[in-house]
């Protein structure tokens, strides 16, 4: 299979695994939003800021590397797993005894044991680290989507059944160290790697320019997107996190959707390509397209139904998330297109700049925190929206100029998409101005009304795109026809 169907396949499945994966999050995360109160989710919130930004330092980087680098030997892969499985017992050893150090600076006593039990999902990481990116540089991708979904959504149902049982935050707790182990468990079944007793620091030397850039830069990146629930958590309390990071986490589900999936894919394709930038260019116009195609309406039309969506799904008890998810949507429109800054980035091994790019970003989302969590939960959305804002035109220029591109052509890449969205802004608003619906009647005729008008006016302005994207799929599928059909042959 060439890299151009191997990209294709990549993309269709996941595609599949992101939607399907955030439509089985999407209605557990209600489920159990309504058995649990927001100060259980925020409980859990203040253990996961600190071990999800340490399952990071578990392979520094070299995981990443071992993608980006176009010559691996075996040699490569081992040293990396055994350096994984150190690193691993290492940081769960370290987060046990200073488990009680986290209660105290929490005023929580109870996360002393929460946290030595939901960081041995460490230690599961760092044994199938290596074999998760083998198959992502050998795009084998539907491997890894069924993986994905049998931990998942195991996961979900063993949080499920113990939150109706009443175990309440322990239901949390268990989801996230169950996935980790089915995780474990099924890369060693479907991987056909197996270490080797070999570990060369020349190898890992070798790696390390790479991987401790990309680390570094990953690190820094982590704590813009997590300062705002260290302080919520340190300042505000479990309540206000647990409702902060609901709303973040519905205003990622697009992101996660859309950006993440080309940037999985993309990462090892554009790596290979990584010499011609020309070409690099090309694909990347074509790809912020598509994605802002979808994503702006998206999020910008969560902003408008927050209240609706809210208090239909959630219930009352979830009424402080609406001004929340409203403001993070309309931020989550920008980071669709600054989140693949990344892919930029690592795929042409300048992870250096991206480094230097996140210690700048970071020290002003940090400040823009600080000041902004002294006007409660709000204050802290505003402040990351606007300090976003500011931020977009500076980090975004120095991004697209690594692929020759100016930021006035990005505006007449996606003047058709912005032109449309802003049509149903104007039309939802409208809606919302003059009349007063039920929550459920005003939530269907905002999606059906404002969706349409997008959808015209995006005709109006880019016929050309719709009917090339059209092309494609159709294209698409009669592809996938002559597969079955050699396949039954």
């Amino acid at each position: 299979m060439n890299l151009k169907s191997k990209v294709k396949s990549g993309l269709k499945w996941t595609f599949i695994d992101q939607i399907l994966s955030q439509i089985i999050f999407l209605i557990f995360s209600i489920f159990l939003a309504r058995v649990l109160t927001p100060s259980m989710f925020g409980i859990v919130g203040m253990v996961t800021i600190f071990s999800n930004f340490a399952i990071l330092f578990i392979d520094l980087g070299f995981s990443a590397a071992l993608i980006q680098k176009k010559e691996v030997t075996q040699a490569h892969f081992s040293s990396v797993f055994w350096l994984n499985i150190g690193i691993g017992f290492l940081i769960y050893a370290l987060f046990y005894i200073c488990a009680p150090l986290i209660s105290v600076f929490y005023n929580q006593p109870e996360l002393k044991l929460l946290i030595r039990v939901i960081c041995l999902s460490f230690i599961f990481t760092a044994f199938t680290s290596v074999q998760a990116n083998i198959l992502i540089k050998e795009m084998h991708f539907k491997k890894k989507v069924i993986i994905n979904w049998i931990a998942m959504l195991i996961g979900y149902l063993v949080a499920f059944i113990m939150a109706y049982q009443g175990y309440g935050v322990w239901s949390l707790v268990m989801m996230t160290l169950i996935t980790a182990i089915l995780n474990a468990i099924l890369y060693w079944m479907v991987s056909k790697w197996i270490p080797l007793f070999i570990f060369e620091w020349n190898k890992i030397k070798e790696l390390s320019s790479y991987g401790l850039n990309f680390m570094g830069e990953a690190s820094v990146n982590y704590w813009s997107r997590n300062f705002d629930n260290f302080i919520i958590a340190k300042v505000l309390g479990s309540t206000d996190l647990g409702i902060y990071t609901r709303a973040y986490s519905l205003m990622l589900l697009p992101l996660r959707n859309i950006s993440t999936i080309v940037t999985k894919v993309m990462f090892p394709a554009f790596s290979q390509k990584q010499d011609d930038v020309a070409l690099l260019k090309k694909y990347y116009l074509n790809i912020i397209q598509y994605i802002a195609l979808i994503t702006f309406p998206l999020m910008i039309g969560l902003s408008l139904v927050s209240k609706e969506f809210v208090l239909l799904f959630f219930g009352n008890k979830w009424s402080a998330m609406i001004p929340i998810l409203s403001i993070l949507s309309g931020l989550g429109a920008i980071q669709s297109i600054v989140s693949l800054n990344g892919l930029i980035y690592n795929s042409l091994g300048k992870v250096n700049i991206a480094f230097k790019v996140s210690l700048f970003t970071n020290f002003i989302l940090i400040i823009a925190f600080i000041i902004g969590v002294n006007y409660g939960l709000k204050g802290v959305a505003w402040s990351y929206f606007i300090a976003s804002l500011l931020l977009f035109f500076p980090i975004y220029g120095i991004a697209i100029k690594q692929l020759n591109i100016s930021l006035f052509e990005i505006y007449v890449n996606l003047k058709g998409v912005l032109l449309a969205t802003l049509s149903m802004i104007i039309t939802m608003l409208t809606l919302n101005h003059f009349f007063d619906f039920s929550l459920l009647l005003g939530l269907l005729l905002k999606i059906v009304v404002g969706g349409c008008t997008y959808l015209l006016l995006l005709f109006i302005f880019e016929k050309k795109m719709l009917l090339n994207l059209k092309n494609k799929v159709v294209h698409f599928k009669k592809s996938e026809v002559t597969k079955s059909k050699d396949i039954t042959d």
